[in-house]
């Protein structure tokens, strides 16, 4: 039987910096519903990458005095690579907006819209956020500034190529309406709507005038394509195959481009809209925004000098309920990593280990499980809710569920007392231990594949070596 496709995608990231905790989530989400899907025998097309052309992007080379912004971006992007490599992220595709192949795609793609008269010629007066790479209204501002970048926006002045947008406002209410385009969390759906139905669209330039670095618009060579459209068409230039996509993962800030501009612009060319966009909420640190400008900025490479990957993967979504907006400290991060995982999880499969080597010399066939006993455990029940809370993109439900599980598994070991019970009862204790360890095993794995791979083969048999401390404690 053939497999089932799974698109699924994360933005591509500003490579102007290197990646922090922000980009990070973003990916490792997409990473964990990428395993799962593939766990389930679904064929998984996972893409990701970085966007490298803009005024942001020229800017940034300027600064750090390399005259060709190319040779800037080819030393960025591995900051990226490296990150995600680290992170154990097994993406399908990682795109570079650089790529020759993107690049053309772009133009063939715009000329088409041209053609069909969907693009016009005008004069673009307003205000530019650099730090958004967006066309800003001032009604967006705070206090005349950018929320997110805390600047002031440039006055700009440009003759520029636009998109009619305008023309797609009740398209784009009906196939949000009916679920075409199904947008997550609700609250997102309801914001887009709302915006929608209250706000007339304005047709959008997808040109600038006057920034070089980026890829020409291919019936006018002194213009070049805003970077924003070329990179939503990252998607499709590397991903058109399995079009179309099954998930965007995206954060809220960029919601506009991804559920407005971005359906306009493929039904304008007569592709479907994506089926699925999750638009994820932010996090403080402390109760402050992160950001570079504060200072509070957590880089990856920072965060895995001090925590495995596999931490990293799980702290990050137990501490934060996807979807919604959260605040976690590096206190409290600790607190759980000791928690969790060195006393949970660690204490588990360490004693359970321990045990089977003092009891039984280590030999796995020793042991026998009971059927009976292991129904109060209620596996397949779990099994049920994890997948349940999963295709939700609710990871902290599925967390949730696996550690009650663990929870249980502890409760079992101080109930029953393998250390003072009879060899019978031993056997039979150690056994159904080892049976939902290897169940837990199994769960965490698109969380956190390292530590699942390794008790995976410690408990796999026929014999097994004393296990040392999956997670040492954090003082």
């Amino acid at each position: 039987m053939k497999k089932e496709n799974y698109f699924i995608t994360t933005p591509i990231y500003y490579s102007n910096d290197k990646p922090h905790i922000g980009s990070a989530y973003t990916t490792i989400a997409a990473d964990i519903l990428a395993r799962w899907q593939r766990a389930k025998g679904r064929r998984v097309y996972f893409q990701t990458g970085v966007d490298e052309h803009g005024a942001k992007m020229a800017k940034a080379a300027e600064i750090a005095g390399i005259k060709n912004v190319k040779e800037f971006t080819n030393k960025r992007v591995k900051f990226f690579t490296e990150s995600w490599n680290n992170l154990d992220i097994t993406y399908d595709h990682f795109i570079r907006t650089t790529d020759e192949k993107h690049e053309k795609y772009v133009q063939n793609y715009l000329a088409k819209i041209w053609k069909k008269g969907e693009i016009y010629k005008g004069v673009y007066k307003g205000l530019y956020c650099l730090g958004c790479e967006e066309f800003k209204d001032r009604k967006e501002l705070v206090d005349g500034k950018c929320p997110l970048h805390n600047s002031k926006p440039q006055s700009i002045e440009e003759t520029n190529y636009f998109f009619k947008l305008s023309n797609y406002q009740q398209k784009l209410i009906d196939i949000i309406k009916s679920d075409d385009l199904r947008i997550e969390p609700q609250q997102r759906k309801n914001e887009v709507l709302s915006f929608l139905k209250n706000e007339k669209l304005a047709d959008i330039s997808i040109s600038r005038e006057k920034v070089e670095w980026g890829i020409k618009v291919p019936w006018d060579k002194t213009q070049t394509v805003y970077c924003w459209v070329d990179a939503l068409l990252n998607y499709l230039s590397a991903g058109e195959k399995y079009w179309p996509a099954d998930l965007h993962l995206i954060g809220k800030d960029i919601i506009k481009f991804h559920c407005i501009i971005w359906p306009a612009l493929l039904l304008a060319n007569g592709y479907q809209p994506p089926k699925r966009v999750f638009a994820h909420g932010f996090f403080t640190l402390e109760g402050k925004k992160i950001s570079k400008t504060m200072g509070n900025i957590i880089y990856i490479e920072d965060l895995l000098k001090t925590y495995p990957s596999d931490a990293i993967r799980y702290l990050i979504f137990k501490e934060i309920y996807f979807g919604q907006d959260g605040d976690f400290s590096l206190d409290s991060i600790k607190q759980r990593y000791n928690a969790d995982l060195a006393n949970n999880l660690g204490n588990l499969v360490q004693r359970v280990s321990n045990m089977l080597v003092k009891y039984f010399d280590g030999q796995v066939d020793q042991v026998e499980s009971s059927a009976r006993e292991l129904k109060q455990f209620e596996i397949v029940e779990i099994w049920e809710k994890l997948d349940q809370s999963l295709n939700q993109i609710k990871f902290h439900e599925a967390l949730k569920v696996i550690w009650q599980l663990i929870d249980k598994a502890n409760r079992y070991i101080e109930e029953k007392k393998p250390w003072s019970s009879d060899v019978s009862s031993q056997k039979l204790i150690l056994g159904n231990l080892i049976e939902i360890i290897r169940e837990i095993a199994e769960m965490i794995l698109p969380f956190m594949p390292n530590i699942s791979t390794n008790i995976q083969n410690q408990f796999k048999g026929p014999r097994i070596k004393a296990g040392s401390a999956l997670f040492p404690r954090k003082e």
